[in-house]
């Protein structure tokens, strides 16, 4: 493809990813995706058959940008595991909030039964092999809890930040704290990873934090 379409092609899907997370599938109009790519109809049709086609490439888009962003936990070792759940539930707190896309596209893909998931079938598996790996070897010297499975672990991070981006505006007056607040995202964080520590490796923790303070 050369630059010039890949570049149009670039415009149509940001402005595609706009359109669909604000309005949904059935909400969106492929015409104003158009007008914001600077482009015609016929040209968008060019790229993508309709607009399921579109859709489903969006979808791919957006988790293909948490994909490039997992790469980096490829550096990780079995070093990293007694501080692993705080990089991952930090990387993914901080993904929502500079990319709020990414959860409505969630949201919306699931409100229409997940139809077009099939696209993102083994996007993210490389990076989870490996912190699967990283995690196995906590499971085995007690920094992870024997009972849980990795897709569970993963699963709840996943669950912690995307639900206090989805759920901001209403869990603000429901719990009567501003989780727009830098500080309120700062000790859901720190509370929400002593919740997942294990018995043992958070009192080992608590110590060395004393042994420190004295």
């Amino acid at each position: 493809m050369q630059q010039r379409a890949v570049e149009t092609r670039g415009r149509i899907l940001e402005a595609a990813v706009r359109e669909f997370s604000d309005k949904g599938f059935h909400g969106a109009r492929v015409d104003v995706i158009a007008t914001a790519a600077g482009v015609n109809k016929q040209r968008i049709y060019a790229y993508f058959a309709n607009k399921e086609t579109l859709f489903s490439e969006v979808i791919r888009h957006i988790f293909t940008l948490i994909g490039d962003e997992e790469a980096l936990f490829l550096d990780l070792g079995d070093d990293d595991a007694p501080h692993m759940s705080e990089i991952l539930l930090r990387h993914y707190m901080f993904f929502h909030a500079r990319v709020p896309e990414f959860w409505r596209l969630l949201a919306w893909e699931n409100l229409e039964s997940g139809r077009h998931a099939h696209v993102l079938k083994d996007v993210r598996e490389t990076a989870f092999a490996h912190l699967r790996r990283i995690y196995h070897a906590g499971q085995r010297t007690g920094i992870f809890h024997e009972r849980v499975s990795f897709a569970t672990y993963l699963f709840v991070l996943s669950a912690i930040a995307f639900f206090y981006y989805a759920n901001q505006r209403t869990l603000s007056q429901t719990l009567n704290r501003d989780l727009a607040d830098p500080a309120v995202r700062e000790q859901v964080i720190r509370e929400c990873l002593s919740l997942l520590a294990t018995h043992d490796h958070l009192a080992s923790t608590e110590a060395m934090h004393q042994g420190v303070s004295r």
